[in-house]
């Protein structure tokens, strides 16, 4: 069975609350908050030369771009 994923910013805590509300009895559908303090990445340094990585953390720029602009995103899980 698909579950549902809400993230929701910490700057958004009456959205968070809401949807707590609305979907909290809904099987197969959680919302959190964003739980991420600081975006590391962000820096206004140079680029490292090489990604040592051979795959990123975190491969959902979109969600990622969605919880920064709008303050909210879903994600479906396996």
């Amino acid at each position: 069975m698909e579950r549902l994923l809400f993230i929701v910013s910490q700057e958004r805590r009456e959205l968070y609350d809401s949807l707590r509300v609305v979907l909290g009895q809904e099987r197969g559908v959680e919302v959190i908050l964003d739980r991420r303090v600081v975006k590391r990445r962000r820096r206004h340094e140079a680029p490292p030369a090489m990604e040592r990585r051979r795959f990123g953390r975190r491969g959902r720029r979109i969600e990622d771009a969605e919880v920064e602009t709008r303050g909210w995103t879903v994600v479906r899980l396996p």
